[in-house]
């Protein structure tokens, strides 16, 4: 069976300001053979900045449940990448 990935991107007022209100498109620009098996959404705040010591800095996106700091579209396709080949 195919893994599925589970993007959630921190919709939070710190991370919307520090650039997840650019990654929510990232679901249109998948390559086309990760869109099926790759759901994309937004989340409200992980509280995650609130332990910028143990977790780094906004903006914040889970994919399948572990936290990437400072996300920028290469770390999260990156992730998933790695998640798909599980």
């Amino acid at each position: 069976m195919s893994a599925t990935v589970t993007v959630e991107i921190c919709m939070g007022t710190t991370c919307y300001v520090m650039g997840s209100a650019q990654l929510a498109g990232i679901a249109e620009r998948l390559p086309e053979e990760w869109k099926s098996r790759v759901t994309v959404k937004g989340m409200r705040c992980t509280g995650a900045c609130q332990k910028a010591e143990q977790f780094g800095r906004a903006p914040f996106v889970r994919v399948n449940g572990e936290i990437i700091a400072e996300a920028d579209e290469g770390k999260i396709l990156s992730a998933i990448r790695a998640a798909l080949e599980q």
